[in-house]
């Protein structure tokens, strides 16, 4: 990871002179909102008031199984990628500075002969493109000449392969994808699953031109492992983080054309059409918007913990932090093949095994056992046990179990104290603090502020949006001691910024783990949208727009009664039920339960 969001691009003009076919777009007008930089500093810096800790007890929001805070940072890879645009549509190999105000396709007089300063280096589809190749092409050195993900193995379980032979250092479609331990574990499931439901189909050592990655039975493979995917993402993970209420009404105004991202888009495309693109070409990628891409679906940083439980190993739990603290003993050994921990946190870049003569004898095993993670059998606690195999006692004299699924922190605006000191190479340039690097890029694109984009949202016909009060976004029990931050900058109370905005929208409700209306509202359009781009396949604007409507039409009913994945996934009859029985092709795979099960 060269840096946080970022990708280097080895070849600055491989993706012109199309640069422009994956344009950021917005949902509202661009604002000019001009915060006091110090008053930023102090208000989203350390020791300011987002570093708090979440209440505790009754006031203590819910929250999710931590697996889809990672799913989420998974997810947001493959849909975008902040790139920017030079001289001639080169996409400059370059990290974006902080503090450098961003054009957008749309936001441009002449469009015909100006250019944006960016643009997205996905193709705003949920494609797998970060799994697959950049833009949908298939990166065909990720594979065998018989269409399997090339991997490396240790301990019986994959994991990248690695060394300087390979770009970025490992054989990954997106190196993004590899910055933490977590999200490369959730990366390599897709893989494997692409590799069971291949060899099954294909059989092993198949002529290329059967089963290679230019192949009919390879894309046929590729097409089912993206249905799968688009499956989970919809009706596992959204619902999670979306109350269904929410999703109901964004499908109701997707089935009429009138959906905020549909216009969006429709803006997007006409001026891509006038720049001479074909309808095949337009069809093929997405306008995502900023107010998701670089504010509300940033609600992931909320839900970091400090920590997590990956596995269990020699009956004791093998624990990191995300940044610089060693969980465990440097000279901790951990069984034949292992020998001295290298890894002190969460940070990608390495193997996450030393179980195979072909890895450096450096680290332990860090597979993720994901019954930590996500409901994979049955929920409960995992007894803590000593060397002679007794469970081990807390101070009190009771045994200490560790409970899986953990769950993240809510979603709240308050963020773990690691990440307001991101270390290199995490960052390639100041501030620190992820909270006031999100204020800072939103003012960079021009979001408007949460108070501007709850009225949009009215003015657009959604119901259940309120206004929130001072106090609610400015606790006068927390910024009693932090007077000086509105002083510096008191128009935070009235044009606070959407990142934060939202985050304290969803903390007022404490009875739910969904976010409140208006970044609930925000990314259901952004991920419903992009569902149904995904899922039609005309090009031709008109059917394209007809076959749209009648996808989301078709799904208005599963939503409006009521949708609540942390039930279903526990009725036997439902297609969430973590236990049910998959069948041999996968189709029937909505939730990653199931799909952890399926390619265990």
């Amino acid at each position: 990871m060269a840096h946080h969001g970022w990708v280097q691009v080895d070849d600055p003009d491989k993706l012109t002179p199309d640069g422009l076919k994956s344009p950021f777009g917005r949902l509202f007008p661009a604002e000019n909102i001009a915060y006091d930089s110090l008053g930023i500093s102090l208000f989203a810096g350390p020791d300011g008031p987002l570093e708090t800790p979440s209440p505790t007890g009754n006031q203590r929001k819910q929250s999710n199984p931590a697996g889809f805070t990672f799913l989420g940072q998974f997810i947001d890879h493959d849909l975008t990628e902040f790139r920017v645009i030079g001289e001639g549509l080169q996409i400059i190999p370059m990290n974006p500075t902080i503090g450098i105000r961003q054009k957008l396709l749309e936001d441009l007089f002449e469009s015909e002969s100006e250019l944006p300063t960016t643009t997205n280096g996905r193709s705003g589809k949920l494609d797998l493109d970060s799994v697959y190749g950049l833009l949908g092409a298939t990166q065909p050195d990720l594979f065998s000449p018989d269409g399997l993900f090339l991997w490396t193995v240790g301990g019986g379980q994959p994991d990248l392969r690695r060394g300087p032979q390979y770009r970025n250092g490992r054989l990954i479609a997106d190196p993004r994808n590899d910055e933490n331990k977590l999200v490369v574990q959730i990366h390599l499931l897709f893989e494997r699953l692409h590799n069971k439901l291949h060899q099954a189909k294909v059989g092993g050592g198949a002529d290329p031109e059967v089963s290679g990655p230019y192949s009919p039975a390879f894309k046929a493979t590729k097409k089912t492992v993206q249905q799968i995917y688009r499956q989970i993402v919809l009706f596992d993970y959204l619902p999670r983080i979306v109350s269904s209420d929410q999703i109901a009404q964004v499908l109701g105004k997707s089935a009429t054309g009138q959906a905020l991202f549909q216009k969006c888009n429709e803006r997007n495309d006409a001026i891509l059409k006038r720049l001479g693109l074909s309808d095949a070409t337009i069809a093929d990628a997405v306008a995502i918007p900023v107010e998701f891409s670089h504010a509300v679906f940033r609600l992931g940083h909320s839900q970091l913990r400090p920590g997590y439980v990956l596995n269990f190993l020699n009956n004791q739990p093998i624990g990191l932090p995300l940044f610089n603290t060693a969980a465990i003993s440097p000279e901790k050994k951990t069984g034949p093949g292992a020998s001295r921990l290298s890894h002190t946190d969460l940070r990608g870049k390495e193997p996450l095994s030393a179980l195979d003569d072909s890895q450096p004898p450096n680290v332990i095993d860090l597979h993720v056992d994901w019954k930590f993670f996500f409901l994979v059998g049955n929920a409960g606690d995992q007894p803590v046990l000593d060397e002679n195999g007794q469970p081990e006692l807390d101070d009190q004299g009771n045994p200490k179990t560790v409970p899986f699924p953990q769950h993240g922190e809510p979603l709240d605006g308050h963020l773990p104290r690691p990440t307001f000191r991101l270390p290199p190479p995490s960052i390639g340039e100041p501030p620190q603090s992820l909270a006031e690097r999100n204020i800072r890029r939103g003012v960079d694109f021009g979001l408007p502020s949460g108070q501007a984009a709850a009225n949009q949202l009215a003015e657009a016909g959604y119901t259940g949006l309120t206004s929130l009060a001072r106090d609610d976004l400015f606790p006068p029990d927390i910024f009693a001691q932090f007077a000086d931050i509105l002083a510096s900058e008191p128009r935070l109370a009235w044009d606070t910024p959407l990142w934060y905005y939202m985050l304290k929208d969803a903390e007022k409700n404490v009875n739910q783990p969904q976010l409140g209306p208006v970044g609930g509202l925000i990314v259901a359009e952004t991920i419903i949208g992009s569902y149904l781009e995904s899922e039609v396949e005309a090009t031709d604007p008109a059917r394209r727009a007809l076959d749209i409507r009648s996808k989301a039409s078709s799904l208005v009913a599963t939503f409006a009664n009521g949708y609540d994945p942390q039930l279903h996934e526990l009725e036997a009859g439902h297609p969430l039920y973590h236990d049910k029985a998959i069948s041999e092709n996968g189709e029937n795979i909505f939730s990653m339960s199931q799909l952890v099960r399926f390619v265990s």
